[in-house]
């Protein structure tokens, strides 16, 4: 893999067309207004992209994750990306495509029926899965008519999560070993981790499309190994195994456990099961048949008797309990509003959490109701699932925005109840927050009370999922929205761009300049109309700046530098990609990077008769030592204190190191490393340099 591929304009391209023609619909959901704005200015953002892509600047970010019910009783996370990081993965997956193609070919639609890919450069990535999965249902069935009465099946424990990021690219690379690769690999790595300090080298993020396709790219040895077993298919990580006679089938199943351990995958043992069938619905065993709302959008709506029927079908026995959950998530994410079948979903809410995203669903199409408000009343104090919680706050917000309050007394108790939620910071409880904050933006809509502020406080992600329900405050100077347009992260910005064109809002509005925003903010708000002028270039240097040092982008480093931006900002990558591992080498290289703007300080203070210009070269034209430019009585120390003293210790601490020099020159000790607390106190104080330094900057 080259990076200059992935990166090309028609690739990133191809890669955004598939992500928002996938059929992940209950994903692209959550992400269906960012990809609205995003689109907006869609051939400047992919510019940008493919220049930080190229530059090096590009940095993959940690994820947020949903974590929903699962009926074992644990979760299944939902790995929400950043936008970017959305386009990158599929840019990826686009590349192992066209080398992965050819060799499932002949697997496709014989053993493998699951993520068939469209013809190549197709705007869709997957064939519909209806078309593939009654395919692999029309191959059980072929087997079971020839004979083939056994059946195995066989499920994987946690798929995903047990993914080898090096076994992943070594199938699509098998003889290449490359930077590029490895950069990948730290970008897998860091999708697949909460935090830096729980990387690991495993895990794909489920949700995107991409992640789909790369998971059955990594199944492809296992499927080569077992093609000559007559009977084994294969939908994603279900493999239904068939046979002629019991041994058969068993030693097919012992082959492909050997297989899946050699490759790091753990057979689930709750889910083997080895049977004879006695018809083809047997064999077909608890496979769906109908529709799958995670790839449906539910916008098919069925007549009041047929969702009676299918609902009917799905329960049964006093206390009711669920019997088939296909037929009952089918009948909710489509059923019209009715009196009987609500009475018998709020009976089932408290006790299946797993189908909580259907109930909800169900529910949120009624107007108000005492019994759905009593429920999600009790829901929000006991329920132990983050994700039950929020689906009920985000419908007592609907209540509360529809003019709905409760007594007084327990509209305060809700009101303090929900704070205390958005004052929690725990990665698993993403949902709850989000329903949490937006009953918060909902009361203040109702009352005024300023409660959108703690929208301020939560990941961007999650400010760009409570966007839809910020209030008119929230969009004045000092208040959330302002916060959301200053985040260095794009998706918060990009949430709010269409409300602020439609409320005629400028930036002036927020107080802020367009240089201050991320660009791909910037160039949705300008072909809005919000900003005038051209677009700016990309600016990698204010970007790492902003990132590592917090430092506004309020000027251009490319004009200030001019012919000596790329050695500069080379420098500052170096410096950044060893920023953990190499402390060391890290203050090598920003302290290169220091003297270059400082040179270039220089020449713009000679120009403009600066009092902190000073000699920079000597009678020769030889470069002066640089700590000899910093000296203490010197006229840039003089005129630039807070910018000097910085330089000056970094200099002096740099001289200091095994690799500049073995010995002190003063004292002849030796040299030490640089230390973590000392690493940690540099960057605070270059914090404040930097800021004095731009202020200083044309």
């Amino acid at each position: 893999m080259q990076l200059s591929q992935l990166s090309s304009q028609p690739n990133l391209k191809l890669a955004w067309r598939r992500i928002t023609t996938g059929g992940n619909q209950q994903y692209k959901r959550l992400f269906r207004g960012l990809y609205y704005a995003y689109e907006v200015a869609l051939e400047a953002n992919l510019s940008d992209l493919r220049q930080r892509l190229l530059g090096g600047t590009f940095v993959a970010q940690h994820p947020e994750r949903l974590y929903l019910p699962k009926a074992s009783g644990l979760h299944r996370p939902v790995t929400l990306l950043d936008l970017e990081d959305q386009i990158v993965l599929q840019a990826f997956a686009n590349l192992a495509a066209a080398r992965m193609q050819s060799r499932r070919s002949h697997l496709q639609f014989r053993v493998v029926f699951s993520n068939i890919l469209e013809k190549r450069d197709s705007l869709f990535f997957f064939r519909r899965w209806q078309e593939t999965y009654a395919a692999f249902q029309a191959r059980i069935a072929t087997h079971f008519r020839a004979g083939r009465r056994w059946v195995g099946d066989f499920d994987l424990a946690a798929f995903y999560d047990t993914i080898s990021h090096e076994l992943l690219l070594k199938t699509l690379y098998p003889r290449t070993t490359s930077d590029d690769l490895q950069w990948m690999a730290s970008c897998l790595r860091t999708w697949s981790s909460d935090a830096a300090a729980s990387g690991h080298g495993h895990g794909l993020p489920q949700g995107p499309l991409a992640s789909d396709f790369l998971a059955e790219c990594f199944l492809v040895p296992i499927d080569e190994a077992m093609r000559n077993c007559k009977g084994y298919l294969r939908y994603v990580d279900d493999v239904r195994l068939f046979g002629r006679t019991e041994d058969e089938t068993r030693s097919h199943l012992i082959s492909l456990e050997r297989f899946c351990r050699e490759r790091g995958l753990i057979p689930q043992t709750g889910k083997f099961a080895l049977k004879q069938a006695r018809s083809i619905d047997e064999a077909m065993g608890m496979l769906p048949s109908i529709a799958d709302p995670q790839h449906d959008d539910g916008s098919e709506r069925l007549s009041l008797q047929e969702a009676r029927r299918l609902f009917s079908s799905a329960v049964a026995g006093r206390p009711m309990r669920v019997v088939q959950r296909t037929p009952l998530r089918y009948a909710l994410y489509r059923a019209p509003t009715d009196r009987m079948l609500l009475y018998q979903t709020l009976r089932l809410v408290p006790h299946y959490p797993e189908h909580s995203d259907a109930f909800f669903a169900f529910l949120g199409r009624f107007g108000f109701r005492r019994a759905i408000e009593r429920l999600c009343l009790d829901l929000v104090r006991s329920s132990p699932y983050a994700y039950v919680r929020g689906e009920a706050w985000h419908i007592l917000a609907r209540y509360r925005s529809a003019g709905h309050v409760p007594p007084a007394h327990l509209a305060s108790a809700l009101t303090q109840r929900a704070i205390g939620v958005a004052r929690k910071t725990s990665p698993s409880g993403l949902a709850e927050r989000w329903g949490a904050c937006h009953f918060l933006c909902a009361v203040e809509e109702m009352t005024g009370a300023k409660y959108s502020r703690f929208a301020k406080y939560q990941s961007t992600l999650l400010q760009a999922l409570l966007a839809p329900a910020l209030p008119s405050s929230a969009f004045a100077q000092g208040e959330a929205v302002e916060d959301y347009l200053k985040r260095s992260r794009p998706e918060a910005g990009l949430s709010v761009c269409s409300s602020i064109h439609q409320r005629r809002l400028k930036l002036a509005t927020f107080g802020l300049k367009s240089s201050r925003l991320p660009s791909q903010v910037a160039n949705t708000l300008r072909e809005l109309g919000v900003i005038s002028g051209k677009s700016i270039a990309v600016d990698p240097i204010a970007e790492i700046l902003e990132r590592r040092y917090m430092v506004p982008r309020e000027k251009s480093w490319r004009d200030f530098l001019g012919a000596e931006y790329v050695h500069a900002l080379g420098l500052l990558k170096q410096a950044e990609a060893v920023f953990a591992g190499g402390r060391s080498f890290w203050l090598v290289c920003q302290n290169g990077f220091n003297q270059t703007i400082f040179l270039a300080l220089q020449r713009h203070f000679a120009a403009t008769a600066h009092a902190g210009t000073c000699t920079t070269t000597n009678k020769v034209g030889q470069l002066t030592d640089f700590g000899v430019t910093l000296e203490v009585t010197g006229p840039f120390s003089v005129s630039c204190p807070t910018i000097a003293d910085v330089f000056r210790d970094m200099n002096a601490r740099r001289n200091r190191l095994p690799v500049s020099h073995p010995y002190e020159k003063k004292t002849s000790a030796q040299t030490q490393y640089l230390r973590p607390h000392e690493a940690r106190d540099l960057v605070q104080q270059l914090r404040g340099a930097y800021t004095a330094f731009i202020a200083l900057m044309p």
